[in-house]
């Protein structure tokens, strides 16, 4: 079974985010300790125009790249995953001059911009950011391939078929998502169960055996994740509350 994992941390922002920012003078890429030893992470957010969006964040949260704008979450959840495909690969990066300086393009295999970096001072800081990328990248997926307890994990279960489980941090999954086409749509499936979550969108529901179970409804009434067994209710309604806790402090993608 193929995992694909992520850590991703959604967020809602006005234009507080600035896209491909300029230097204003000599600007520095010498990374911290933290930088270096600290795993890159993904942070999903929404503009204020109802637009999605992306950023590469480095160990030290320095902001290395930032996407292109897309109409839904489930698009920018496409360009991450995009990111973690193309992103470990320096030969990915374009090196483009700009008014103000030089940045970096990251690249699909078709050529596309996935994203781009902020403007540097000079062509040689530019270059070194490349490494930087990569190293956010790298160290991202190298902690997704090793992550235990608490979390939100998406399997493919066959040609062109996926689903997510979230994990307890005892390790043990307590809510599973239905079949999606691709693995960004399960991801996508994995942020609408915890909205619903936070909704209460619970329902406690009993087996043809006498087992106690509960689904989770989204807002326009789609089940959106199913529980394992429980052989009471009172068990069922803990593990209502463990959903909600895991949601709560987890990082998603």
């Amino acid at each position: 079974m193929r995992h694909i994992l992520f850590s991703l941390v959604l967020s809602v922002s006005a234009a507080s985010f600035a896209v491909g920012c300029a230097s204003t003078g000599e600007d520095s890429t010498e990374f911290s300790n933290e930088e270096v030893t600290a795993p890159g992470t993904f942070d999903v957010w929404q503009a204020s125009d109802g637009q999605w969006h992306f950023h590469l964040v480095a160990g030290n949260h320095r902001i290395l790249v930032t996407s292109e704008a897309y109409a839904t979450r489930l698009g920018a959840i496409n360009g991450v995953l995009s990111v973690t495909n193309n992103g470990v690969d320096p030969a990915q990066y374009r090196l483009v001059q700009g008014a103000s300086g030089w940045l970096l393009h990251l690249v699909a295999a078709n050529g596309e911009v996935i994203g781009h970096s902020e403007t540097y001072y000079s062509k040689s800081n530019a270059t070194r950011a490349i490494a930087a990328c990569v190293r956010a990248v790298t160290t991202y997926l190298d902690k997704q391939v090793s992550a235990t307890g608490a979390r939100a994990q998406v399997d493919a279960n066959g040609p062109d078929r996926f689903h997510f489980n979230l994990i307890a941090q005892n390790g043990e999954p307590i809510l599973s998502g239905e079949s999606y086409d691709s693995a960004a749509a399960a991801w996508n499936g994995v942020y609408s169960a915890q909205e619903a979550a936070a909704a209460n969108g619970f329902s406690m529901a009993t087996a043809t055996d006498g087992s106690f179970y509960f689904t989770l409804r989204a807002a326009n009434g789609q089940v959106v994740g199913v529980s394992e067994m429980y052989t009471s209710q009172a068990g069922a309604e803990n593990g209502i509350a463990s959903v909600q806790a895991t949601f709560e402090t987890i990082d998603l993608l």
